[in-house]
């Protein structure tokens, strides 16, 4: 074992928790949650201490039993002491709180004169007490089936309000161990047991950060420790749970959090009464909102938000983030598929809740949230208009959508992701939250992660392709499918306005001028597709033709497979909810593409490739650049990672090097394109949709899917392709496969070639003795612009390329394609050129570092190895001024590369 990975202490295969109540009250000055979390236990049943069938009441027999996986499940029953502490960790190695008892880590075969002890993981947290809390007269099963939907706002206040009775404990720096004299099974242990603690300001799972507007907030950054300094819980994905939220917040910031619907707020006693409550809830004296009057945190302006959930999940997927932002209501989206019929394939193998499968109880319109720093208002616009469309699309592909709304949370520059999808709530870099379709394209990546991640888990999560490379395949096809709707709204709400503007109940004078004003504006945009040096990427010229074919002829095609409006399901052009939709969301606000002529799905077929083979050069790189130990997408070969001290491990889990590397993204990604293109891409399409209906709700391994493959395309098989020799080829080795890059390490199409010619214009004006002005003018006209910002970030790779590149050359592109104002991507490979070309001005790195954190790491690296002193001390400075609020792993990273280990 190294210190590189992940302990995973909980005894999962002697008891389960099935149900949390967690109640949070922050404290934006000190840094600190305190915390209570009330947990529901039973005996783990047979079939789940083999990783089986996922139901509490399994009916299986001996015979339908699953194996159970070598050293997998084998390592979690057999803990006897914990693994070394955490790095910077300052808890003690073994706080003893009771009168110790130090038994090690039991299961099933606990020695008869030692204790039972249930071992939940949990770091860098405080806590305060333990009891077992009296369930006496209570009707448990409804707390430990999640065919009861537990949604009572007040459940928490009940619960506290019983009688405790302290239980003993010990807090080691990666878990904590409760124990109740007396008790030597997991039978006997005790159903409800309730955690006082509070989190520390060092624990990971926790950014207390200042957003772009200068206001505090705090946020779950995705950690490689998970949840574990939240709260404490069984982190292993397969010990899955509901839970029920509390989080007390001044009034002035409101919380966002997974959760099935949007969240009840409570006001606190002594300020309006009850007369905000459901009938449903206690008075409001009695409910967990009220603030710890002892501990001094009455305040008069607080607020209690409460959020459930009824879907079984690991409780890693748990995400929070609070601050003083705006909250935008945005229309729901109509479902866009039906659920199977009962008895069809789809039919639910997973533990009995109110699946989205199931019509009686689910209503399948999905409200949409959009929530971000007031500053960042009209940046976001275009994205909260976008997010319906995608959405919409993302159903159409995959089925009906697994959660019951969607909020989307623009985080502050610190956050060390460009997005992160939990359920029901997806947070996005503010790099990504902009007019671009790169932005799209990432939220669209987002949304499918709620079939692949959320409603369908890896079992093992060293498997991480089985989410990212399932997101990454889909984003494509989601993107251009909620592309060509929403670029038909906007130009459908820009027709309808000037037609409003040109209506006989306007006075001929205004008539005249916005007529006029009208004109100059579109007269201003041909202009700037041929002449405005900061407008190159945009659109082609309107004479322009695609595939032989003119615009009106790809109008016409588009408007023979136009789809339903997401919100009315209408098939007409001009629906009455799409245009105020898009009026409402800034539908006047430039967008790249809205005026696009060559934005049609042939277009975007295109791009497909372009940005296939875009990941096949970033997957060479990283290729070249890691060690082959982190390049393979099944390290362990089903095996489990089990230490000489019987504990488990994720290899790996704790390696920093493993967050900037996309290769599980990638190499996953291209081996789906791979089985498509085997059996053709519509048909591969549907067998996705079919794998998703009948593995909703479960966890999977890397051999599920190919195995399913196979079944649904039996004739594979016959011609000699087998289960194993793809796992070997693509799953077991490290590096490039030969048909990667056979299939993606040389393209061609119109996308291509205008790059070509583009960068065959600047290599000859790199070369000329007369580079001046007026001949970028003349190539303006000339060059055809861009249609996509992927094109200008394959320019930009090819020109790194070059041995070098001039000064002045680097001025004029800077000019000619306005580089600040590109997407992130763009950006970034503009930074790499200045370093590299040692251009003078580097106040454009200097704004990205501060500005594009989660993209910024590698810029570090680049300008350390220049060995420039100007670039390390532009790196070091930067640094200094943001470390300190940095994502953790981020800055361990980039410390470790300025300064060493």
């Amino acid at each position: 074992m190294s210190s590189q990975d992940l302990p995973l202490l909980s005894n999962i295969g002697d008891v389960r928790a099935r149900h949390y109540l967690l109640q949070l009250h922050p404290n934006f000055h000190s840094k600190v949650m305190r915390g209570k979390v009330i947990i529901f236990f039973e005996p783990t049943t047979p079939c789940e201490r083999l990783g089986g069938c996922c139901t509490r009441e399994c009916s299986c027999d001996e015979s339908q039993r699953p194996a159970a996986p070598t050293g997998m499940l084998a390592g979690l029953r057999a803990h006897r002491r914990p693994p070394p502490p955490p790095p910077d960790s300052d808890s003690d190695s073994d706080e003893e709180v009771q009168p110790p008892q130090d038994s090690p880590v039991q299961d099933g075969q606990n020695s008869k004169d030692k204790d039972f002890e249930v071992v939940l993981d949990c770091c860098d947290i405080r806590v305060r007490g333990v009891s077992e809390v009296s369930s006496e007269g209570v009707e448990l099963e409804r707390y430990l089936d999640p065919q009861h939907q537990r949604v009572c706002p007040s459940a928490v206040s009940l619960w506290c309000g019983r009688r405790h009775t302290p239980l003993h404990y010990t807090v080691s720096p990666w878990c904590i161990k409760i124990w109740k004299p007396g008790i030597r099974e997991a039978q006997g242990f005790p159903r409800v047991v309730c955690i006082d603690y509070e989190t520390t300001p060092q624990g990971k799972s926790l950014l207390w950060r200042s957003d772009q507007d200068g206001n505090t907030c705090v946020f779950t950054p995705a950690a490689a420790i998970n949840n574990r300094s939240l709260l404490p819980y069984q982190d292993p994905p397969s010990a899955m749970a509901t839970w029920q939220a509390w989080v007390t917040v001044g009034r002035d910031k409101i919380v966002s959090m997974t959760g099935d619907a949007r969240p009840l707020q409570c006001p606190p006693p002594g300020e309006d009464g009850t007369g905000g409550d459901p009938p449903t809830h206690k008075p409001l004296e009695e409910c967990c909102c009220a603030p710890d009057q002892e501990e001094g945190l009455v305040r008069p302006s607080t607020m209690c938000y409460y959020y459930h959930t009824t879907m079984v999940l690991p409780i890693a997927t748990i995400a929070i983030a609070i601050g003083r932002w705006e909250v935008e209501t945005l229309s729901t989206v109509l479902p866009r598929a039906k659920p199977p019929e009962s008895g069809s394939s789809g039919s639910c193998r997973h533990y009995r809740y109110p699946c989205h499968q199931d019509p009686d109880n689910w209503s399948y319109q999905t409200p949409l949230t959009l929530v971000y720093p007031p500053s960042c208002a009209r940046a976001v616009k275009p994205l909260g208009c976008f997010l319906p469309h995608a959405l919409a699309a993302a159903t159409r592909l995959l089925g009906v959508y697994p959660c019951r709304r969607l909020e989307v949370v623009v985080l502050p520059q610190c956050f060390g992701s460009l997005g992160l999808a939990s359920p029901n709530l997806i947070f996005l870099s503010p790099t990504v939250a902009i007019d671009d379709p790169s932005a799209f394209i990432r939220l669209a990546h987002e949304i499918s992660h709620a079939w692949f991640g959320i409603i369908i888990g890896a079992q093992d999560w060293t498997e991480e392709w089985l989410s990212e490379g399932f997101a990454t395949y889909m984003e494509d096809s989601i993107y251009s499918e909620a592309a060509l709707a929403y670029h038909r709204a906007r130009c459908n709400t820009s027709a309808t306005t000037k037609a409003t503007r040109a209506s006989p109940r306007c006075s001929p004078k205004n008539h005249s001028q916005e007529s006029d004003a009208e004109a100059g504006e579109d007269e201003d945009e041909d202009e700037g597709a041929a002449g405005d040096t900061n407008s190159s990427i945009g659109t082609r010229p309107r004479a322009a033709k695609d595939n032989g074919a003119s615009q009106d002829d790809d109008d016409d095609d588009d408007d023979d497979v136009r789809e339903p409006c997401y919100k009315c399901e209408s098939t007409k052009a001009l629906c009455g909810c799409v245009m105020v939709e898009s009026l409402a969301l800034g539908a006047s606000l430039p967008l790249k593409l809205s005026s696009g002529h060559g934005l049609t799905r042939d277009s975007l077929e295109q791009l497909s490739d372009l940005r296939a083979h875009l990941k096949y050069r970033t997957l060479a790189s990283e290729v070249e650049h890691s060690t082959e130990e982190l390049q393979t997408l099944r390290p362990m070969q089903g095996e489990g990672l089990v230490g000489s001290d019987g504990v488990s491990y994720v290899k790996n889990g704790l390696n920093p090097e493993k967050t900037f590397l996309q290769v599980h993204y990638l190499k996953g990604y291209f081996l789906l394109k791979y089985l498509s293109q085997l059996v053709g891409r519509d048909k591969f399409d549907a067998m996705l949709r079919e794998y998703v209906s009948v593995f909703h709700g479960q966890l999977v391994l890397s051999s599920h899917i190919l195995e399913y493959f196979l079944k649904t395309f039996p004739h594979l098989e016959a011609e000699g392709l087998t289960q194993e020799a793809l796992m070997e080829e693509w799953l077991h080795q490290p590096g490039l496969n030969e048909e990667i890059t056979d299939m993606f390490g040389d393209l061609s199409n119109e996308l291509f070639e205008q790059v070509g010619q583009h960068l065959k214009f600047w290599e000859h004006f790199d070369k000329s003795k007369k580079r001046s002005g007026q001949t970028i003018k003349r190539a303006k006209v000339q060059l055809e612009p861009f249609l996509f910002p992927d094109q200008l970030v394959l320019l930009l790779e090819h020109l790194l390329e070059l041995p070098k590149v001039y000064k002045r050359t680097l001025r004029q592109i800077n000019e000619y394609y306005g580089m600040w104002a590109q997407c992130g991507d763009v950006r970034h490979r503009w930074c790499e050129l200045i370093i590299k070309s040692d251009y003078e001005d580097l106040q454009q790195v200097e704004r990205f570092l501060l500005e594009d954190q989660a993209m910024g790491v590698y810029l570090y690296g680049e300008l350390i190895i220049s060995r420039n002193v100007k670039h390390r001390r532009l790196a070091e400075q930067v640094f200094g001024k943001i470390q300190e609020d940095m994502d953790e792993t981020a800055r361990m990273t980039v410390f470790s590369m300025l300064y060493g280990e």
